[in-house]
This record gives structure tokens, sequence and C-alpha cells, in this order.
């Protein structure tokens, strides 16, 4: 009996310890991205719901928690980014990279300085320049497609700039990050 409850009690902590290792997704950067090093081939929201809650809750309560902050952003550049959802013109991945921007700035502007941090910010430009690609001119009137033109170029030199900053930081993979410069001008000609 004692053994079986010894042995109850040794499964109960790997439990807990496996639980508690999840709290916050192992990330790397690999190829001038981060990434969640999670062991799956693409990112699911849904296995990380209970997590993201959880970073929600910890924000409103305290919105200057730097580390909920970077995650939370990480969020939502994986589940906002050009993999997750394709199609350029859908309103929510962008007013999602948009909320993510705000976060990943605030951390950044509240202390954060570590590398993985800076490379966030560089992603979540990039992945809002992207969202600025697929305009036809049929969509937009005139004072629109400059408006959305000046966003797209505010956008991708403020990408360009901070993966221009990373390659002179990180000279050893600085061609990961210059090859993930926003290239190309806005699409419609005015």
């Amino acid at each position: 009996m004692k053994a079986f409850v010894t042995s109850l009690f040794i499964l109960a902590s790997l439990f807990f310890v496996k639980v508690s290792v999840m709290a916050q997704p192992p990330i790397r950067i690999i190829a001038g991205k981060v990434l969640i090093n999670d062991g799956s081939m693409i990112f699911t929201a849904s296995k990380y719901k209970s997590t993201i809650n959880s970073l929600d809750k910890i924000l409103k309560i305290n919105p200057n928690d730097t580390t909920s902050l970077f995650y939370r952003a990480l969020f939502y550049s994986h589940s906002n980014n050009l993999m997750a959802k394709p199609y350029q013109k859908e309103n929510a991945p962008l007013e999602n990279l948009l909320i993510g921007k705000g976060q990943i700035e605030k951390a950044i502007s509240l202390g954060m300085s570590s590398f993985k941090t800076r490379v966030l910010r560089a992603q979540i430009y990039s992945d809002i320049a992207y969202r600025y690609t697929g305009d036809e001119s049929w969509m937009f009137n005139k004072k629109q497609v400059a408006d959305r033109k000046t966003l797209y170029n505010t956008y991708k030199d403020l990408a360009n700039k901070y993966y221009d900053e990373l390659a002179k930081e990180d000279e050893n993979n600085a061609w990961d990050y210059q090859r993930l410069k926003v290239e190309g001008d806005y699409p419609i000609k005015s």
C-alpha cells in the first residue's frame, strides 16, 4: 500500500511539473524569426487557448508585465501571420497584429530589451506590411489608396529598419534578417 501511495504521489508530481513547464511556451529564434519550439510543424492556437486566456487575465490585472506582453504579442503574431491567415484582406488579422504591435512596443518601452523581443517587433511589423499587399484598385477610392500606401510604406520602412539593426547586432545570422526584409512597392499605382 505504501508503494502504491508513493508511486501515485510521484505520478501526480510529474503531472504538475509538466503543466507548469507548459505555462510559457518554449521559444527559439530560427532563421530570423521567433518561433514556438513545441515540436509541432505548425502553430495551432487552440493548443494554447488556456495560456492565452491566462496571459489576458494577467495583463488585465497588471498591464505592465513585460513578459506577459511579450508572450501575448507572440501569440498575436503566430495567430495572424501569413501561414495562419494568408488572405491579406481579412480585417481581424490586421487588427490583431496592431494589438500585438502595441504590446511589443509597450514591453520595449517598459525596459524589456532582450534580443528575442526586438526580433518579434521586426516580425510583427513585417506581418503588418504584408496585410497591405493584397489591395486591388477597385476596392478603394483615391484617398483610401493614399492612406493605405502611407501605412504600407511606414510599416515596411520600420520592419526593414529593425531587421537592419538585428543584422548588425547578430552578424553571424545577418543573412537571415536581410532576407526577411519587406521588398516591393505598394501594389496600387496612384
